[in-house]
């Protein structure tokens, strides 16, 4: 649990020299031991990956003396290196000799380095080491992801120390367990209230350069992009409008010009989507309209749209407004939503209260429900639920 001790939230970094190469099945127990999915594991980064790391981590000194590892040749399914002895000839001068040469092909034997010099052969067995197995640049890159999607932000240009907001503190420790058995170490440290500020411009930064890139990337649309561009950039606005919530309640960061932003903009795409999912774009460019179906449409006050998915108005045992889908869009957003702990809380739209959950049953595995003010209608409700992304009708 977190305390007033990270009220502000924590700075966070990893450091993974303990991590030792392991087959990606071998981590699945330990991922399920602290109640974490299996995609939390990375994947084996292929065979032409695995080379490269063995050549970079052979040692190069033989018998005192120096030799070099060069590449000829290297390409997705080749690598060629040349095996170079390095002689120092006098004060200021170094001759370089050509020995040996060794390769690696993915067919007919990718499990093999060809080369029966000293260097080739310990290439060979450093590629068994690794071949099929993940490795530390591996887990430091899945850390990455995982704490940017728990609405982590780097704190230093480089990317290797992120503040964490205090509501993903709980995620953030369950991962840190994860990794310890893993091998590796994920430091968590308080933020100072002294810090607090850098804390709050590094914050506000990092929403406005995503913004702005959002906009640049909306204006090059022109409705002729595939549906899933649309719809993953949908899930993409929604995903930053509830990490604009957590910088907000965290460190009181103002996120009203970030939702209209973001309202705009999901504007723009769902609109752009709507055209597109009605019409064929052809390889030359002309585009035609898709025959509408015969059955009639939904009326519009009985569907609300999120994130790129329909829902559709269902019996409630509340005075709660009740909307479910089933739509896998839908699915991905609400997962995204929960793991920053933003699913299933009641959220203040105006007026309105909203609360996005997980429902369950076949056909309404996620819902939006509602409570409105008294006298209020779901037209009425319409701007306040705007704000956070939801609009009302087709």
């Amino acid at each position: 649990m977190t305390t007033t001790k990270f009220a502000t939230g924590a700075f966070v970094f990893s450091r993974a020299r303990r991590v030792r190469p392991m087959l990606p099945e071998d981590a699945i127990p330990l991922a399920a031991k602290h109640g974490l999915p299996e995609s939390i594991i990375p994947p084996y980064a292929g065979d032409r990956a695995a080379i490269g790391r063995a050549i970079a981590k052979t040692d190069t000194i033989l018998n005192g003396e120096t030799f070099l590892l060069r590449p000829i040749r290297r390409t997705s399914t080749e690598v060629v290196y040349g095996i170079v002895r390095e002689r120092q000839d006098g004060e200021e001068h170094l001759d370089h000799a050509h020995e040996a040469t060794l390769r690696w092909t993915a067919e007919p034997y990718p499990e093999n380095i060809e080369g029966n010099h000293t260097l080739a052969r310990r290439v060979h067995l450093a590629f068994a080491d690794l071949r099929g197995r993940i490795v530390a640049d591996d887990w430091t890159a899945t850390v990455t992801s995982e704490l940017e999607r728990l609405g982590a932000v780097a704190f230093r240009e480089d990317g290797r120390v992120y503040w964490c907001p205090p509501q993903s503190l709980d995620a953030v420790r369950r991962l840190q367990r994860f990794l310890t058995d893993v091998g590796m170490t994920l430091v968590v440290a308080e933020v100072e209230a002294e810090t607090a500020g850098a804390v709050t411009e590094v914050v506000s930064e990092s929403v406005a350069d995503q913004i702005h890139k959002l906009k640049l990337e909306v204006a090059e649309f022109d409705g002729t992009q595939k549906p899933s561009t649309y719809v993953r950039r949908l899930e993409e606005y929604q995903a930053l409008r509830g990490r604009c919530v957590l910088y907000r309640d965290a460190l009181g960061v103002g996120v009203d010009e970030a939702t209209r932003a973001l309202s705009e903009l999901e504007a723009k795409v769902e609109a752009m989507l709507n055209v597109r999912t009605k019409s064929v774009v052809h390889r030359d460019g002309s585009v035609d309209a898709v025959k509408a179906p015969d059955a009639s449409e939904t009326p519009a006050l009985n569907v609300l749209t999120f994130a790129g998915a329909r829902f559709t108005k269902a019996a409630s045992d509340t005075d709660e407004l009740l909307f479910v889908s089933s739509d896998e869009r839908a699915v991905s957003s609400v997962k995204a939503l929960e793991s920053m702990g933003l699913a299933g809380t009641w959220q203040n739209a105006g007026s309105v209260q909203v609360s996005i959950q997980n429902s369950g049953p076949p056909g309404a595995e996620t819902s939006i429900r509602l409570r409105l003010p008294q006298g209020m209608d779901i037209a009425a409700a319409g701007k306040s639920l705007a704000t956070l992304g939801i609009a009302v009708g087709t």
